[in-house]
C-alpha cells in the first residue's frame, strides 16, 4: 500500500472480549446462536465475517482473574485470547490479530515466544497490544503487587526492547533448507542475548526465523501522557476510546508528535479510535434495540452518573423528560470534565428523553455512533476526513446480529466513498496498516 493510499483510507479493527458482542449482557438474544460457553465457534465466525468486511485486524481484550458481577452478563475473556487468536489464524486468510498482553504481570520471553510464534504461523498477522497492566484484581491473580505508573512505564520500556532483542535472534539469512548441503540453518547467525536492566534479567536465544512482516507490530492503548509517550518510542498502532472528533485530533497529533520527538516519522504510529455502532432502520430503532441490552438497575446508574457530570440530582419524574435547556446552558467543561460531558450535551440537546439519552450509550467506556448505516457511516468518514482517527475499533453490540449488519451495510458505504478499501493490497498486517518490514528494534542494525 503506497503512503498517499493509505492517507485517504481508513484502517478497521474488530473488538473481541472473548463474549458475544461487546455488549456482555447480548448473549440474551434469542437470535444469538449460543448455546454453552466457551464456544470459539463464536469467534471464528466474528473472524471470517469481519475478513469478508476487508477489516484489517481484530483487537483482542484481555481481562485475567476478572468475575462478572452481574449474573445477565456474559464472561468477559476468561480464556487465553492469544490461544483464540491462533486457532483463529488457522481459519482466516488475510485480516491480523492484535493480541493484549500486559507487561507488569508476564515474562519477557514468554510473550517472545509466544507472539513470534503467533506471526510465524500465521504468516505475518500478529501484532503485541503492549499494556503495562493497571488491574488490581488481574495483578492479585497473578501474585503481582501494581507499582505506580512512572515505575510501571519504566518497567515496560525495558519489557518492549528486550522483547523486540528476542524476536531478531534468528538471523533473517540465517535459515538454508538446503537438501543438497544437508544444511537446515547457518546457526552461526542464531545469536544468543544477555538482558541486564533495572526490571527486566535474562539471557537466551528465540530460534524462530522473521515472518513475512519481520515481526509482530506493537500495539499500545491507553491515554495518560506516559502512555502517549510511551507510544511515540515503540508503538506501530495506539487505540483508544475517544468521544469527540476535537478529543480525537488532539490525541492523534499528540502520538503523531511523540513519533517525531523520538526520531520517527508522523505516519509512523496509526491512532485506531473506537465506535460502537448502533444501528436500526431508523435513529429511534437503533436506540430501541440497544435498550434490550440496558435492564433497570443499569438505567438508574447511568441516569445518576448523567446526573453528576451535569450538575444535577434527577428525580424518577425526569426520566420521560427532555433534559431542560437551562440544564444543559449551565455545564462548565474544564480539563477536569469527564470526557464524555460533550457527547452527553451534544446528544440531549437534540430533545431526547432523559432514559433516551442513556439509549444512546453517552456514558459507555465507548463512544457511539448511533442511527442508520448511512448514519453510521457519516459519524466514521467525519471523524476520518477531520484527522480525528486513522481508522477505529468496531464494537457491535452482539457478533451474530449487529457485525452482519454493519459488513453488509456500512461497510459498502465507506469503500463507495473511497475512505475504505475494497480489498486487501498484502498478506501481512504491516501492509494492512501501510507501515514497513520491521526486524528487531527499530533503529538498530
Amino acid at each position: 500500500m503506497t503512503e498517499q493510499k493509505q492517507q485517504k483510507q481508513m484502517v478497521l479493527g474488530l473488538a473481541m472480549f472473548g463474549a458475544a458482542g461487546l455488549n456482555l449482557k447480548s448473549w440474551r438474544d434469542p437470535k444469538v446462536k449460543l448455546s454453552e460457553y466457551p464456544d470459539v465457534s463464536v469467534d471464528i465466525r466474528a473472524a471470517q465475517l469481519a475478513e469478508k468486511g476487508k477489516f484489517q485486524f481484530m483487537f483482542f481484550g484481555d481481562f485475567p482473574g476478572i468475575k462478572q458481577s452481574d449474573n445477565g452478563e456474559m464472561q468477559t475473556m476468561g480464556m487465553d485470547p492469544l490461544l483464540i487468536a491462533s486457532i483463529i489464524s488457522s481459519h482466516t486468510q488475510r485480516i491480523g490479530m492484535g493480541v493484549t498482553r500486559a507487561t507488569s504481570w508476564s515474562n519477557p520471553y514468554d510473550v517472545a515466544r509466544q507472539f513470534k510464534t503467533l506471526d510465524a504461523v500465521s504468516k505475518g498477522r500478529a501484532a503485541w497490544n503492549a499494556v503495562t497492566g493497571a488491574n488490581g484484581v488481574s495483578a492479585q491473580a497473578y501474585g503481582v503487587n501494581l507499582s505506580p505508573s512512572f515505575d510501571r512505564y519504566g518497567k515496560a520500556y525495558e519489557f518492549v526492547e528486550a522483547v523486540q532483542h528476542l524476536w531478531a535472534t534468528w538471523g533473517e539469512d540465517a535459515l538454508k533448507l538446503d537438501h543438497s548441503t544437508k544444511e537446515f540453518s547457518d546457526y552461526d547467525q542464531v545469536k544468543n542475548i544477555n538482558v541486564k536492566g533495572e526490571f527486566i534479567e535474562f539471557s537466551g536465544t528465540l530460534p524462530i526465523p522473521p515472518s513475512k512482516q519481520g515481526q509482530p507490530l506493537i500495539i499500545h492503548s491507553g491515554g495518560s501522557d506516559n502512555s502517549i509517550a510511551f507510544a511515540g518510542k515503540y508503538a506501530d498502532v495506539f487505540v483508544g476510546e475517544l468521544y469527540t472528533i476535537e478529543q480525537g485530533q488532539a490525541m492523534r497529533q499528540a502520538l503523531r508528535d511523540a513519533s517525531v520527538a523520538n526520531g520517527r516519522k508522523a505516519d509512523d504510529i496509526k491512532f485506531i479510535a473506537g465506535v460502537m455502532p448502533l444501528m436500526g432502520d431508523t435513529k429511534k430503532d437503533a436506540i430501541e434495540r440497544h435498550a434490550t441490552f440496558i435492564d433497570g438497575k443499569t438505567l438508574l446508574q447511568r441516569i445518576a452518573y448523567i446526573g453528576y457530570v451535569l450538575g444535577v440530582e434527577f428525580t424518577p419524574a425526569d426520566i420521560e423528560q427532555p433534559i431542560s435547556s437551562e440544564i444543559l446552558d449551565a455545564v462548565e467543561i474544564t480539563p477536569y470534565s469527564d470526557p464524555r460531558t460533550e457527547n452527553v450535551i451534544k446528544v440531549a440537546r437534540e430533545g431526547w428523553t432523559l432514559r433516551e439519552v442513556v439509549y444512546h450509550s453517552v456514558i459507555d467506556y465507548h463512544p457511539a455512533a448511533v442511527g442508520t448505516p448511512q448514519d453510521i457511516a457519516d459519524y466514521m468518514t467525519d471523524w476520518f476526513e477531520a484527522g480525528a482517527a486513522d481508522g477505529f475499533w468496531v464494537m457491535p453490540d452482539s457478533y451474530d446480529i449487529d457485525l452482519p449488519r454493519f459488513v453488509d451495510e456500512v461497510v459498502p458505504i465507506l469503500q463507495e466513498r473511497g475512505v475504505f478499501h475494497k480489498d486487501y493490497e498484502g498478506e501481512t498486517l504491516r501492509e494492512h496498516f501501510g507501515l514497513p518490514y520491521q526486524y528487531g528494534v527499530r533503529g538498530e542494525e
